[in-house]
């Protein structure tokens, strides 16, 4: 099996993780619960900038607990004043066993009573032992400053008495607040001089069961006596033992870290959608698609074929009638801006989207414009759904990021299409020269027929008739010339009805494509980023907890 690795180890990878989710969290997350959680980052990182040859051990504990003759007797000297009476001193106070006092951790502590001992006891080389104002004094600042320092020390040794150890308000109203710490946390029933052997092991007992009530069972519990010495040594021993594992600050540490990632956690759902579905992405396209006019374009485009189509390829007396009618494109200011070939926004000869915004004759109608906004709303319920509030919200937001330029990016979308109505349709050109020919025979068959009276006039032989089926030669060129350019426009016309409909179909694809650009710029990017900022948010919570 692996070794597990080292706990300072853990404390850096998480820490690191937890300030990540954080940042992700900001503006969507509790802002108190990101708060804390850069605040316990910002802490482990003042915190193992100090010297990692000291560890922080304080004393806690209720008025009438002794807990300062305890400290007094961990000291070996006098260095607390003890006293029934409140109120108590405010401040803490910190006796340091080692070389150096640790002046940088200190201040950051903001410890203003330092004692460096003289000796140093085997084991206790780097110890801090703090003694704390009592946790429930009358006085509002030294609670105040109980919470405080219980939030930066490496270590607890919380200590009762036999009178009132057993006080709901102290698990209840305190040491719940500590379960995630029984593991760096010592328990001292003090005074135990007051009670005999055979009561002090059924209240040693009962305070254990009080502890594990309290979610504290890993708590270790020793029994003492600050006034005959019983089992000052033991809990000495055990002090010295913490110190020497050199593990007490970067386990507590990365408690704070596995709290405050617990906070933002309550963000996590497992029930929610990792990106757009494509169904919303289909019916947001198919929304915008409608408010952007892509079926009254397609049917412009359907119809300005048909005329073009009509005009080139019918006969020719009569085809340039068509010239006469309307062009649906140009009617809508779209034929002017439909470039003959793909190019940005932006290059020369191509207007900007700012420049195009307005440019078309289509008009949204309310109705498309409310299918817009549930195609919008739609979208953000189904991506959102399990999302907390502030992350629901930033979801929306995205989703609403282009709203006062979107129908602009639209009619740009539009204008700047190609529509595929710039050049005719190659075999039109085609039967123009056929109907060209036809109309060239007839001509000429008309021109034989009445170059009789001309010929006579000059007295010039006149052109010879020749006959088929005793019907003259020019008759046939002239009649047939007519009667075919004629059946030709009725039978072409069906082919440049069938090319109307490929083309409306092309441009309804190109325009869609376009529409589909939009929605991947203004909405579903935007979105997706969002949604990605939420999954690396859970994958750095996961790294961060254990």
């Amino acid at each position: 099996m692996n070794a597990a690795p080292p706990v300072s180890s853990l404390l850096g990878t998480r820490a690191a993780a937890l300030r990540e989710a954080a940042g992700y969290a900001v503006g969507r997350s509790s802002e108190a619960n990101v708060a804390q959680a850069l605040r316990v980052t910002r802490q482990v990182n003042r915190r193992l900038a100090f010297s990692g040859e000291h560890t922080v051990i304080a004393l806690a504990g209720a008025t009438g607990s002794g807990k300062s003759s305890l400290f007094n007797a961990l000291c070996g000297t006098q260095l607390a004043i003890s006293s029934v009476k409140r109120p108590t001193t405010g401040r803490a106070m910190a006796a340091v066993w080692g070389q150096t006092m640790p002046g940088d951790l200190l201040d950051w502590m903001d410890i203003p009573v330092r004692h460096l001992m003289e000796t140093t006891p085997a084991g206790l080389d780097g110890l801090v032992l703090l003694d704390l104002p009592d946790y429930d004094s009358i006085v509002t600042a030294h609670r105040g400053e109980v919470d405080r320092l219980v939030a930066q020390v490496d270590g607890l040794i919380w200590v009762v008495d036999p009178q009132k150890y057993a006080d709901n308000a102290l698990y209840e109203g305190y040491l719940s607040r500590f379960k995630a710490y029984a593991d760096v946390m010592l328990v001292v029933l003090n005074q135990s001089d007051r009670l005999a052997p055979a009561d002090l092991s059924a209240a040693r007992d009962h305070l254990r069961s009080l502890l594990a009530a309290a979610g504290l069972g890993k708590a270790k519990v020793f029994t003492t006596s600050a006034l005959n010495g019983a089992g000052i040594d033991t809990l000495r021993a055990e002090v010295a033992a913490l110190v020497k594992s050199k593990r007490l600050a970067a386990t507590r540490l990365l408690h704070d870290v596995e709290s405050a990632a617990l906070l933002l956690a309550a963000d996590l759902n497992r029930e929610r959608n990792r990106r757009v579905s494509d169904t919303s992405a289909v019916r947001l396209v198919a929304a915008l698609s409608s408010a952007a006019g892509v079926a009254q374009v397609a049917d412009a485009v359907r119809l300005a074929t048909q005329t073009r189509g009509t005009t080139l390829t019918g006969w020719p007396l009569v085809s340039w009638l068509g010239r006469l009618r309307p062009d649906p494109l140009k009617r809508l200011h779209l034929e002017a801006f439909a470039p003959a070939k793909t190019a940005a926004p932006g290059e020369a000869g191509v207007p900007t989207t700012a420049a195009l915004a307005g440019r078309s004759a289509l008009q949204v109608s309310d109705i498309q414009q409310a299918q817009v906004s549930t195609a919008l709303r739609n979208l953000c319920d189904d991506v959102s759904r399990g999302l907390n509030p502030g992350w629901a919200q930033a979801v929306r937001e995205a989703s609403l990021s282009h709203e006062h330029t979107l129908a602009d990016e639209l009619d740009a979308a539009v204008t700047t299409t190609d529509l595929g109505t710039s050049t005719p349709v190659g075999w039109w050109r085609f039967v123009r020269v056929v109907q060209w020919l036809l109309l060239t025979v007839a001509a000429i068959g008309l021109a034989w027929l009445g170059s009789a009276p001309v010929t006579k006039y000059f007295g010039i032989s006149p052109l010879p008739l020749y006959r088929w089926h005793d019907i003259p030669l020019p008759t046939w060129l002239c009649g047939g010339a007519l009667i075919g350019g004629f059946l030709l426009g009725i039978l072409v016309s069906f082919g440049v009805r069938a090319s109307a409909n490929h083309r409306a179909t092309a441009a309804t694809a190109a325009l869609q494509a376009a529409i589909r650009t939009v929605a991947d710029t203004a909405v579903l990017t935007p979105v997706n980023t969002e949604l990605e900022r939420y999954a690396r948010f859970v994958a750095a919570l996961a790294r961060a907890l254990p």
